[in-house]
């Protein structure tokens, strides 16, 4: 009988399959960068097509990496970067606009106009980009037109045009929903002039909503999940449960705290977002991000040419301290929790007794610091407890300076998810729930760690080092 869980995990840079027992064990994986396209300032765009292929060809890869075929699978999960957008033609099954990526800002001046009619939303946002995507797609008879989130897409394709689906995770960041009904918000689909039968049918977050077609399988395998990446490795660390939090470190980082059936604001840097939705119960998440992580420190390492990652931290663990330089990772805009897009990076505290190993660790702190910033807005801005031990995941997990740093500034443990990429995780367990091979407390072999950092500092000293930081980056009046 199949039991292995297939997670297909579609993130904005990269493509990943993993094949699971239903025990937690990661038999077989595959991956393959996702290529991004700038035609102007501001745009970002990918090739929906080339992601279908390459995600056939993940498949067959993972699969023949674990030993088996796609009759041994009992069901798979699918996660993904949320808001993207892309348009395609029912009838061929080939797309008519480009993959917009959630990043792409062609929608900021629509958002305005949107926000002034009293719908609020972000540019990011697939509902302040959907109407000038319709504009510039083919015009296509009545019902042949689709649109979706690169989830619905892959569902799509994988059942062979039989589902065309999200689930509520996905669909609360397109834009589109009714906070009051969680369905589509037909008060918005009407002043935009657009259709509801172009959007995919809103289904739980797990349970079987579709199978995979024979033909572009191989078999007939139900796909039992569908969840958005930061929810996947929210639940892929077994952080459901109000007050516990994760943080995944990437191109980004983003912290999620669960807030359980509570549906909690804490202001508009931190929004709201739905965790799961499955027989009618919801649950909620928050979310604070720092925009730029990761690519703060591919920058830093291309600008002052401090070699490849191994070297970049070996480089900063060579300084003691970081001898007064800092460093403010906002080379995209300062995220949470101050939203101020306009707001550059910046490393400062430069004199002739430092030198790169300083700017090095000064830019691991700066990451470290931005996350504690939020991790102390949200759970001072709300009842939820904080959690004793923060659970991270993420590629930029691998600099253990880095984990250990964000223990010493926190005051708390930090725990490593042995799995680098915690959504497939998240993905595997819940398709293990939706195919009833895993109950809703199941799933701990997924949720595994392979190292704990220790903080080194009390809590005063890491206060201390914290308003020390504000001082110097945002200056005496923070």
């Amino acid at each position: 009988m199949p039991e292995l869980l297939l997670a297909l995990d579609a993130g904005t840079t990269n493509l990943r399959v993993c094949i699971f027992s239903p025990g937690g064990d990661l038999l077989g994986q595959a991956s393959a960068p996702v290529k991004s396209n700038s035609p102007a300032p501001g745009l970002l765009e990918q090739d929906a097509q080339a992601i279908w292929t390459t995600t056939r060809r993940l498949i067959a890869r993972a699969l023949d990496a674990a030993g088996r075929t796609a009759k041994d699978l009992a069901a798979i999960g699918v996660t993904s970067q949320r808001t993207s957008a892309v348009l395609w033609d029912r009838a061929t099954g080939k797309p008519v606009s480009p993959l917009v990526v959630w990043s792409d800002l062609r929608g900021a001046t629509r958002a305005r106009e949107l926000h002034a009619a009293g719908f609020s939303m972000a540019a990011q946002q697939a509902s302040a980009k959907l109407e000038s995507m319709v504009a510039a797609a083919p015009t296509l008879p009545t019902g042949r037109l689709a649109f979706g989130n690169i989830d619905a897409w892959l569902i799509w394709k994988l059942t062979g045009g039989a589902a065309h689906v999200t689930d509520r995770s996905q669909g609360w960041p397109l834009g589109y929903m009714d906070m009051a009904t969680l369905g589509w918000n037909t008060r918005l689909l009407d002043y935009q002039g657009l259709s509801p039968d172009m959007f995919p049918t809103l289904v739980d977050s797990w349970g079987e909503m579709g199978r995979t077609s024979a033909r572009v399988l191989g078999a007939e395998v139900p796909i039992c999940a569908d969840i958005a990446d930061q929810q996947s490795a929210l639940i892929g660390q077994g952080c459901e449960t109000a007050g516990q939090c994760k943080v995944t470190y990437g191109t980004s980082a983003t912290l999620n705290a669960s807030s359980g059936g509570q549906f909690l604001y804490p202001g508009p840097t931190t929004p709201p977002f739905i965790l799961s939705h499955v027989a009618g119960e919801t649950r909620f998440c928050l979310e604070g991000m720092v925009y730029s992580a990761g690519s703060a420190l591919d920058w830093m390492r291309n600008s002052f040419r401090m070699g490849n990652h191994q070297a970049f931290e070996a480089l900063a663990r060579r300084a003691e301290t970081s001898a007064g330089v800092h460093f403010l990772p906002a080379l995209q805009g300062l995220g949470a929790p101050y939203g101020d897009n306009n707001r550059r990076g910046l490393v400062g505290g430069l004199n002739l007794a430092n030198g790169p190993a300083e700017i090095a660790l000064a830019g691991l702190e700066g990451i470290a610091f931005r996350i504690r910033e939020i991790f102390d807005h949200i759970y001072g801005a709300t009842s939820l407890t904080p959690p004793e031990v923060l659970r991270v995941d993420g590629g930029l997990t691998g600099n253990d300076t880095l984990m250990q740093i964000q223990a010493d500034l926190l005051a708390r443990p930090v725990a490593r998810h042995a799995h680098r990429e915690a959504t497939a995780c998240g993905a595997a367990m819940l398709a293990g729930r939706g195919a009833g091979l895993l109950t809703q407390t199941d799933g701990q072999g997924f949720v595994r760690h392979d190292r704990v950092f220790e903080p080194r500092l009390g809590p005063d000293e890491a206060e201390s080092r914290l308003n020390t930081w504000k001082t110097q980056v945002y200056g005496a009046a923070a």
